[in-house]
């Protein structure tokens, strides 16, 4: 019976695959078996890297080294070293199932037994000289993509969505571009990421596989800075990071805004009581003892309104507690937090409100006589906003055109380097002048970023403050939803304290412009016409709410609800006829 040779073909990648060398590889495997006079089994892997590779990653060789465990196979060919492996673990392993087991191998070029030291010997160094070889070629691989990101290339990944590849850069993608600009336009307006999948969907807008969107990938689409003209590349092995610039698709100021509505998100994120009830604080008020954004519980059933400090909650689903420390309260072994008594949220909510209406009502800044002049000199009006918003993107392409001519700079000098152009000290000096100029341009992008961030504030409390300065005295008619909206414009935070002693609640309301007792001094006092100056308040006010005064007023409440349940079931009995007597006749 005629015995067997092996034939292992395996390629590094996709390309190759397509192209001859796997069939070349087979070709003279089956040219040695006959040369042999044996028969041949084929054993194709097809393309599978040799870098990054393990067992794992490839079957076919996880297969052929369990038939030489066997001792099912005693001849094997491959085309050269390197198309076992040259990944020193998976070398050993399969030089160790080879030498083990008596099997002979077979390459192009020559038959080694590595049971024979000079074989052995052989076969060690070819297979160093083939894992040099990787490593040079995975070097110049990575230095080559590092270059290209340099000159404003793209790296070789699939582009994000919005964008196609031209010219080995990223342009617009039509269809897609407008895809984009929708998704940010809704959720800047106010629409979930559900509802927007829904509305996608309906439409029979699909994602670049083809399948639908998830809203996964359009949370992830919302967070690319490429939309918004750059993006980073940053190589592993150097840990150099580079700024590319490319088209953009969304407006800053509209991409800084959809940002701060993710991070509000964010935070609630955790919870663990999602809801669709309103709350008119929750979005403001943070835990003053850990930071945490407070939360809010609704149970209607139980007659349960309160705000409260989630942070224990979400600690023990992380680090379950003890027996012993399960119902302890407050701050437990370093978990958990001392904000342990809630706020009542009728309460809570009148005092919050009525401590910022008084503060609004007594406002100089907000008052109608002075609004305009005031306003105007904190504030550029909504014209010179959008002038300085215009200049300073104009400002923000400037630089990254200057980020990317240094980015250019330093690939050809790294090159000229590379190709020994340079002696030592003329690259030191070269390179160091180029880094300390992308140090100051990137710095100055930076810069200009924040105030675009800025600007876009201005123009929100601007918007705010067209829509409900002059409407102090109508405060008193707003809705719910009218008085959150009105509340998110003027209040940056609001801070919680628990007085342990007293069980009081002290909220620290924190504006977002110095109003607290602002006012104007005027140069004479006997002659307004004469002029004055503006004088600015603090931007925090105080307010308590007393434990004492919450527990008379929920025992008031009590008594109340229960006053209308007896005068209800009362009302009920009086609506209720009488049984009739049943009369008989003789």
């Amino acid at each position: 019976m005629k015995e067997i040779l092996h034939i292992y073909t395996r390629v590094s990648s996709a390309v190759q695959e397509e192209g001859t060398s796997l069939e070349t590889q087979k070709e003279l495997g089956i040219k040695k078996s006959k040369e042999l006079g044996m028969k041949y089994q084929i054993w194709n892997e097809g393309a599978a890297s040799s870098h990054h590779e393990n067992l794992t990653n490839r079957p076919k060789i996880s297969e052929l080294l369990f038939d030489i465990e066997k001792g099912n196979i005693k001849h094997l060919f491959v085309y050269n070293n390197d198309r076992l492996s040259r990944n020193d673990q998976t070398q050993f392993l399969i030089k160790n199932a080879i030498t083990k087991n008596g099997v002979m191998l077979y390459t192009k070029d020559g038959t080694y037994d590595l049971n024979n030291p000079t074989d052995k010997l052989m076969k060690s160094l070819l297979d160093g000289v083939a894992e040099y070889d990787n490593a040079i070629r995975a070097e110049r691989t990575r230095l080559g993509k590092l270059n290209t990101v340099r000159n404003g290339g793209w790296y070789g990944a699939p582009p994000p969505y919005g964008y196609e590849i031209v010219d080995g850069k990223l342009a617009i993608h039509t269809e897609e571009g407008k895809t984009v600009k929708t998704i940010f336009k809704l959720f800047n307006d106010g629409i979930s990421i559900a509802e927007i999948k829904r509305r996608l969907d309906k439409q029979g807008v699909t994602a670049r596989r083809g399948g639908l969107f998830n809203t996964g990938s359009i949370n992830k689409l919302l967070q690319n800075t490429h939309h918004i003209g750059y993006y980073t590349y940053t190589d592993k092995k150097s840990g150099e990071t580079v700024e590319v610039s490319c088209p953009p698709l969304v407006d800053e100021t509209v991409w800084n805004r959809v940002q701060e509505r993710r991070q509000k998100i964010f935070e609630r994120k955790g919870q663990n009581n999602r809801t669709k009830r309103f709350y008119l604080l929750r979005n403001l008020m943070y835990c003053g003892e850990c930071g945490s954004q407070m939360s809010g519980r609704i149970k209607e059933s139980k007659n349960e309104r309160h705000y409260f400090c989630p942070n224990k909650t979400r600690n023990w689903k992380k680090n379950k507690p003890t027996e012993e420390t399960r119902y302890k309260r407050g701050k437990v072994d370093g978990y958990g937090c001392n904000m342990n008594r809630s706020l009542n949220i009728p309460i809570t909510d009148e005092f919050v409100w009525n401590s910022v209406r008084k503060v609004v009502s007594e406002s100089s800044t907000l008052k109608e006589g002075f609004k305009k002049e005031v306003l105007h000199s904190k504030f550029a009006t909504e014209e010179e906003i959008k002038s300085e918003l215009k200049n300073q993107k104009t400002k923000s392409k400037r630089w990254m055109t200057e980020l990317q001519q240094i980015q250019s700079s330093i690939a050809d000098v790294e090159t000229n380097n590379l190709l020994r152009k340079y002696d030592a000290e003329v690259y030191e000096k070269i390179i160091g002048n180029l880094n300390a100029e992308l140090d100051t341009t990137k710095e100055e992008i930076e810069q200009t970023r924040l105030r675009i961030k800025e600007l876009g504030k201005e123009q929100k409390w601007l918007d705010w403050v067209q829509k409900y300065a002059d409407q102090v005295d109508e405060l008193d008619t707003y809705s719910d939803e009218q008085k959150k909206e009105y509340l998110d414009g003027i209040i940056d935070r609001i801070e919680v304290r628990l007085d342990q002693e007293t069980k009081d609640h002290h909220l620290d309301i924190i504006f977002r412009l110095p109003l607290v007792g602002d006012g104007v001094e005027y140069v004479d006092k006997n002659n307004k016409s004469a002029g004055y100056e503006l004088v600015d308040g603090d931007t925090t006010t105080t307010t308590t709410v007393s434990h004492e005064l919450v527990k008379s007023m929920s025992v008031d409440a009590r008594r109340l609800g229960r006053k209308r349940e007896v005068a209800k079931k009362k009302e009920m009995n009086q609506l209720t006829p009488e049984p009739h007597n049943n009369i008989t006749v003789e």
